[in-house]
C-alpha cells in the first residue's frame, strides 16, 4: 500500500514538471536551456511548413528581439522514412546555419548590428517520434507552423498558430505577473 502511494506521489510530481523544461538536446547535441532565465519561443514545424517558417518566423523573431528569447524549432520527422532520418537531421543542421545568416541579414537591413549571442539563442531539435508535436495537438502532416511561448521559468504563457503573431508577441513581452513591460511591434499577417 505504501509503495503504491509513493509511486502515485512521484508520478504526480513528474506530471507537474513543465514538459518544455525536460532536458532535450538540439541536432548538435547541445542542451536546450528552456526555463533557465530567458523567455522561450518554441516553433513546431515539419517539411510541409518549411516555407511558412521561412516567410514569417524571421520577422516575428526580429519583432520580439527586445525580449531576447531563446528560439527552439522542433522539426517533426514522423513523415520521414527511417532510412532518411539521419539525412534529414543533416538538413536541419544546414537550416540552422541558413537561419542565422538570414537573421543577420534582417538585422543589417534594418540598420542594426546582429546580437553577438544569436548563435546561442537558436536551437533546432529533430523530433523522430512526434511526442512534443502530439502534446500540442499536432497530428502527423500538420500544415501550419504552431508556436508556444514560455516564460523565463519554462511555464507556458501562450500557444497557437504562428499566424497569431500579435497575441504571441504580447505574451512574450509580458512579465511573470502577466503585465506587459515592452511594446512589441509584431507584423500582422
Amino acid at each position: 500500500m505504501k509503495k503504491t502511494a509513493l509511486l502515485t506521489c512521484l508520478l504526480g510530481l513528474l506530471a507537474s514538471i513543465p514538459a518544455a523544461a525536460a532536458e532535450m538536446k538540439d541536432v548538435f547535441g547541445k542542451e536546450v536551456p528552456i526555463g533557465q532565465g530567458r523567455p522561450t519561443l518554441v516553433l513546431y514545424a515539419n517539411k510541409s511548413t518549411r516555407e511558412e517558417l521561412r516567410q514569417h518566423a524571421y520577422q516575428f523573431i526580429y519583432d520580439v528581439r527586445a525580449e531576447k528569447p531563446i528560439v527552439v524549432v522542433h522539426v517533426d520527422l514522423r513523415d520521414v522514412p527511417g532510412l532518411f532520418k539521419g539525412m534529414a537531421k543533416g538538413e536541419i543542421r544546414k537550416g540552422h546555419a541558413e537561419s542565422l545568416g538570414l537573421m543577420r541579414k534582417l538585422f543589417l537591413k534594418n540598420g542594426e548590428t546582429p546580437p553577438p549571442d544569436m548563435d546561442s539563442s537558436l536551437f533546432m531539435v529533430a523530433d523522430s517520434k512526434g511526442e512534443p508535436h502530439e502534446s500540442m495537438g499536432l497530428k502527423k502532416g500538420f500544415e501550419k507552423v504552431f508556436a508556444q511561448v514560455l516564460d523565463f521559468t519554462g511555464q507556458e504563457l501562450a500557444r497557437g498558430p504562428l499566424a497569431n503573431a500579435r497575441k504571441l508577441g504580447q505574451a512574450l513581452a509580458s512579465t511573470p505577473d502577466g503585465k506587459p513591460h515592452t511594446q512589441v511591434a509584431t507584423t500582422a499577417r
